[in-house]
C-alpha cells in the first residue's frame, strides 16, 4: 500500500458488506441456539429427579441462555448511533455481553461446587430408585433422565461449530466464548449420565462426585473468560481471539507509519470497542517535510488495513513527548 493511497470512504463503524452478511448469519444463528437450547431446559426439566449431576447440568443449560441473548441485545444496541450523552456510540456493548456470559458462567460453576461438596459432606442421598427397586433394568426410569442428558450432549454439538468459525471471522469474543463451551457441555452432560447410572447402581455418592466435576469445569472456563473480559474492558493491548497472542495488527500500523520519509519515529495504541478497534498513534515528524495532506493520506491508509479500525487518528508530537509518553510493549505499544 503506497503513501498516496485511498481508500473508498467508509463510514466510522459501519461493516463491510461480507462482515454485515456473517453479522446476520451469526444473529440467525443465536436465535436458533437459543431455541434450541430452551428445548433442553424442557427436557431435562421434564425428567428432572433428584439427582445432584441431574440439578447441575438443568441450572447449567438455564443459565447457558444467557450468553445467546445477550449478543443478540449488543448487536442490537451497536447499531444505534452515536448521542450527544454517548458520543463514541455503543460499541462496547459486545464487550458487556461478554463479560455478562463470563460472569455468569463463574458464578453458575461456584454453585455447583458448593452444592456437590455440601452434599457429599453431608451424605445426602438421592431419591432416584436404583435398578432393582424397580423390577430391573428394563423398567428403571432413569433411562429417560439419560435419554434426555444425551439430547443435552447432542444439541451444542449441532449448533457449535458454524458459530465458531463466525465469531473468528467477526472477532466477537462473547460469541466465540460461547461456541467454544461444546467441550464443557459434552463433559457436563456426560459426567451426569455417569451420575445417573451411578444411583441405578447403588453408588450414591458418584452422581454428587459428578456434580463436583461439572461445576469445577465450568467455573475454570468462567473464570478464563471473566479474566479476558474485564482485560479488554481496561483496555489491554488486543490479542487474537481465542489466543494469548499479541494482534500484530498495531506492530503492523507503526511498521508502516516508520517507513514514510516524513516520520522519524512513531508508536501505535489500539484498544478493543467491542468487536472493532480504536487507536491513536504518536508521530515525531520531519517538520519541514509534513503537511496535513499527508497526515490525512496516512490515516486513510491505515483505516483501510483492517475492518475492525473504527477511529484512528495520527498525533504529532515533539521529541521531548514521544519519549515521555511512548512505552514500549513487546514490540507493539502501549
Amino acid at each position: 500500500m503506497t503513501e498516496h493511497s485511498r481508500s473508498q470512504p467508509r463510514r466510522p463503524g459501519q461493516l463491510p458488506a461480507e462482515k454485515k452478511r456473517q453479522l446476520e448469519a451469526a444473529r440467525r444463528q443465536e436465535w436458533g441456539t437459543l431455541l434450541l437450547r430452551i428445548t433442553v431446559v424442557a427436557a431435562l426439566y421434564a425428567a428432572l429427579g433428584s439427582s445432584q449431576a441431574l440439578h447441575a447440568v438443568w441450572l447449567k443449560s438455564l443459565w447457558s441462555l444467557l450468553p445467546p441473548i445477550a449478543f443478540l441485545v449488543a448487536v442490537r444496541l451497536e447499531s444505534w448511533p452515536p448521542t450527544r450523552r454517548f458520543p463514541y456510540g455503543f460499541y462496547r456493548a459486545g464487550s458487556i455481553a461478554f463479560l455478562t456470559s463470563a460472569l455468569a458462567l463463574t458464578c453458575m460453576g461456584g454453585y455447583l461446587i458448593f452444592a456437590g461438596a455440601r452434599s457429599l459432606i453431608e451424605h445426602h442421598q438421592p431419591g432416584l430408585h436404583t435398578i432393582d427397586a424397580v423390577g430391573g433394568p428394563a423398567h428403571w426410569t432413569g433411562w429417560w433422565i439419560i435419554a434426555a442428558l444425551a439430547y443435552s450432549v447432542a444439541v451444542p454439538w449441532i449448533i457449535g461449530r458454524r458459530r465458531r468459525q463466525l465469531a473468528v471471522d467477526l472477532h466477537d469474543k462473547g460469541l466465540y466464548a460461547d461456541a467454544s463451551m461444546g467441550r464443557v457441555n459434552w463433559l457436563a452432560g456426560s459426567a451426569a449420565i455417569i451420575g445417573v447410572l451411578g444411583i441405578g447402581l447403588g453408588i450414591w455418592w458418584l452422581d454428587f462426585a459428578a456434580a463436583l466435576v461439572i461445576g469445577l469445569d465450568i467455573t475454570w472456563h468462567g473464570l478464563r473468560h471473566l479474566y479476558t473480559s474485564v482485560c479488554d474492558l481496561i483496555d489491554e493491548i488486543p490479542r487474537r481471539i481465542g489466543s494469548s497472542e499479541l494482534d500484530p495488527l498495531g506492530a503492523q500500523i507503526r511498521d508502516y507509519l516508520r517507513d514514510r520519509d516524513w516520520i522519524r519515529d512513531a508508536r501505535v495504541r489500539l484498544r478493543e470497542e467491542g468487536r472493532l478497534l480504536t487507536g491513536v498513534a504518536l508521530i515525531c515528524p520531519c517538520e519541514d517535510d509534513a503537511s496535513l495532506a499527508r497526515f490525512e493520506s496516512a490515516r486513510e491508509a491505515i483505516e483501510a488495513m483492517d475492518w475492525r479500525l473504527l477511529d484512528f487518528q495520527l498525533v504529532p508530537v515533539c521529541d521531548t513527548t514521544f519519549e515521555r509518553y511512548c512505552i514500549d510493549a513487546r514490540g507493539q505499544c502501549a
